[in-house]
């Protein structure tokens, strides 16, 4: 059993911990917001099966992947916007790269890495998400 003063330290030290590390390196490895320390998604990216599955709590901490029913479905206009971004990025970078090409050259130099960027994409949404708009100080 731990007593105040080791609660108080374990409290302050995991408080150095949250503020040492960064923000932006948690929301890259899809650590939890709170901590950043637990896994926000039940397996990885590569996963096609479960690639888009959220932890109930995070591991270390407790806290709530789901904030209240149909937090998420927001997220998909962040998808939808990074995948319009593919497209006109690509699509420009075809056009300058081989002056014009064929139509079906577009479609294979725009949907081959759209399709290849959607399990990252989709993660990706939920986790600005969460930490954009999940009042992470509430649903502890």
């Amino acid at each position: 059993m731990k007593n105040s003063s080791q609660e108080v330290f374990d409290s302050e030290t995991r408080g150095q911990l949250v503020n040492g590390s960064s923000k932006l390196k948690a929301m890259i490895h899809c650590k939890c917001p709170v901590c950043r320390e637990g896994d926000m998604f039940k397996s990885s990216a590569t996963d096609l099966g479960k690639f888009n599955e959220l932890n109930k709590n995070c591991k270390e901490c407790g806290f709530g992947f789901m904030p209240e029913p149909g937090f998420y479905q927001i997220s998909m206009f962040f998808t939808y916007m990074v995948g319009v971004a593919i497209f006109i990025v690509f699509g420009f970078l075809t056009y300058l790269v081989f002056n014009d090409p064929p139509l079906w050259v577009y479609y294979a130099t725009i949907f081959i890495p759209t399709i290849l960027s959607t399990p990252w994409n989709l993660r990706y949404s939920k986790v600005v998400m969460l930490y954009y708009f999940g009042d992470s100080e509430g649903f502890r």
